[in-house]
C-alpha cells in the first residue's frame, strides 16, 4: 500500500484540469520532478529528458536522494497566461510604422542594416515561418539535415532546421495559434526591407532562432524554460528576447541557473518590463537581465511619453516604442495586406531594445556582450523631461539605433 501511495504522488499536476480565472497566473510544484545539474557523474533516477548539457530532467521519490549531485531544482508548472500582450491585431497601413522615425533607423542603416553572423533568439508561441516578409529572416541549423527524421547533429533533436518546439516536443515552431504574438516579435526585430512589402525590421539582416515554448498542447514548467535556454546558447544565439511575464519565475532556481548560464556564454537576454502599471516589479531583481519598458509611440505630442500600461522602475534599464508597433502576423491563408497588424506592450518594446543590440554587434563585430549593453544605454535618448513623475524609474532612456552603431 505504501508502494503505491508513493508511486501516485510522482503523477504529474500537469495533467489536471486545473480552473484559471482570467488574468490569474500562479505556479505548482510537480510532484516527484526535479532538475539535476551534475558534473558529469551518473545520476541513479528515472530521467525525463536532457536539458542540455549536465543538466537533465528526472523523477526521484525526493530530493534528499538527489543530494550528491551539483545542484538539484523542483520542477514548477506555470499556469495562466504569461504572455505580456495589452490588445488583439487590428489592420493597419506601412506607414504606421512610427518607431523608426523616433529611433532613427534608417540612419542607421548607413552603418548596417546587420548582420547575418548575430542570431537572436526569440521565445515565444508561435512564428509564421512562409510569412513573406520574414521568409529570409529565420535562422537555419547548419548541422540538420532537413525532413530526413535523423537527428544529423546528435544534438537530441530530431530534424530541428528552424529552431525546435518545446511545448510539442517536435520541430513544428508553427502554430495557427491566437493571439499573435512570436511573429509580431520577430517582425520587430528583422522583417525583410526593401521588398515592397509591410512593414521592416530594425534589424532587418540578422537571423532569428524561432523556439516555441508556450502554446495550447502543454503547460509551461521550468523544465521546458531551462532547456529552451540552453538550446539557444548552445545552438549559437548571442542575444535571447523573451516577451513574457516572469515574476513567478523569480525564486524559481532553475530558472536563475539557467539565467546564470545565458550570461557566462556572453549571451544577452532581453525581456519585457511587464504590462501591469506596477513600480519595482519582482522581476528587476534579476540583474542580469535588461529590462525593458515601453514608451508611447504613435503620435508626435506624446511620443516617449511612458505607456500607461508599462511597469516601471530602479531596475528597468531602458525603454523603446512598444505603444504600438506594426509588425508582422500569423494569419495563415489570409491575404498579404492583413498580415500586418499594430500591437501594444512591453512584449513590442523588447524585442525592439534586442534589434538595436544587434546593429550595436554587428557595427562591432569585437565588442563584448557588456559593451554592447553599455552602448545601448550610452546611446539613449533622454526621456525624463517627458515623465517627470517617473524620473529615475524609466531607465537609460529610449533607444536610439543611429547614436548606437556610431
Amino acid at each position: 500500500m505504501k508502494k503505491l501511495l508513493a508511486l501516485a504522488l510522482l503523477t504529474p499536476v500537469v495533467s489536471m484540469a486545473l480552473p484559471i480565472k482570467p488574468g490569474e497566473q500562479f505556479k505548482v510544484q510537480i510532484p516527484g520532478e526535479y532538475i539535476v545539474k551534475t558534473s558529469g557523474e551518473k545520476i541513479n533516477a528515472d530521467i525525463q529528458r536532457r536539458l542540455g548539457k549536465n543538466i537533465f530532467l528526472v523523477r526521484a521519490f525526493n530530493k534528499k536522494s538527489l543530494s550528491m549531485h551539483k545542484a538539484v531544482y523542483p520542477n514548477f508548472a506555470y499556469y495562466g497566461d504569461f504572455k505580456e500582450v495589452n490588445n488583439t491585431p487590428n489592420d493597419a497601413e506601412f506607414s504606421l510604422q512610427y518607431h523608426h522615425n523616433m529611433i532613427q533607423t534608417t540612419k542607421a542603416w548607413g552603418t548596417t542594416k546587420g548582420s547575418q553572423d548575430i542570431i537572436v533568439a526569440v521565445t515565444d508561441n508561435e512564428f509564421q515561418l512562409d510569412h513573406e516578409d520574414l521568409k529570409a529572416a529565420w535562422w537555419t541549423n547548419p548541422n540538420e539535415i532537413a525532413d530526413n527524421g535523423i537527428d544529423d547533429d546528435n544534438n537530441g533533436y530530431i530534424d530541428d532546421v528552424y529552431g525546435w518546439d518545446f511545448m510539442g516536443r517536435d520541430n513544428n515552431v508553427d502554430s495557427d495559434e491566437e493571439p499573435t504574438h512570436g511573429t509580431h516579435v520577430s517582425g520587430i526585430i528583422a522583417a525583410t526591407a526593401n521588398n515592397k512589402l509591410g512593414g521592416a525590421g530594425i534589424a532587418p539582416n540578422v537571423k532569428i532562432m524561432p523556439l516555441k515554448w508556450y502554446g495550447p498542447e502543454g503547460t509551461w514548467t521550468s523544465a521546458l524554460i531551462s532547456e529552451t535556454y540552453h538550446y539557444a546558447v548552445d545552438h549559437g544565439a548571442k542575444i535571447i528576447t523573451t516577451s513574457y511575464g516572469i515574476d513567478h519565475l523569480v525564486d524559481d532556481q532553475a530558472y536563475r541557473d539557467a539565467i546564470t548560464y545565458i550570461r557566462d556564454h556572453d549571451v544577452i537576454i532581453f525581456n519585457s518590463a511587464g504590462n501591469g502599471n506596477e513600480k519595482n516589479p519582482a522581476r528587476q531583481n534579476i540583474e542580469e537581465l535588461v529590462l525593458v519598458c515601453s514608451v508611447k509611440s504613435k503620435q508626435p505630442r506624446n511620443a516617449d511619453v511612458r505607456s500607461s500600461f508599462s511597469n516601471y522602475g530602479t531596475g528597468i534599464d531602458i525603454c523603446a516604442p512598444g505603444d504600438p508597433i506594426y509588425s508582422t502576423v500569423q494569419r495563415p491563408g489570409s491575404t498579404i495586406q492583413t498580415r500586418y497588424a499594430e500591437l501594444q506592450g512591453t512584449s513590442m518594446a523588447a524585442p525592439a531594445a534586442a534589434a538595436v543590440a544587434a546593429l550595436i554587434w554587428s557595427a562591432h563585430p569585437n565588442f563584448t556582450d557588456e559593451e554592447v549593453i553599455q552602448r545601448l544605454y550610452d546611446s539613449a535618448d533622454e526621456i525624463d523631461s517627458k515623465n517627470r513623475k517617473y524620473q529615475g524609474l524609466l531607465g537609460a532612456g529610449r533607444i536610439n539605433a543611429f547614436k548606437a552603431v556610431k
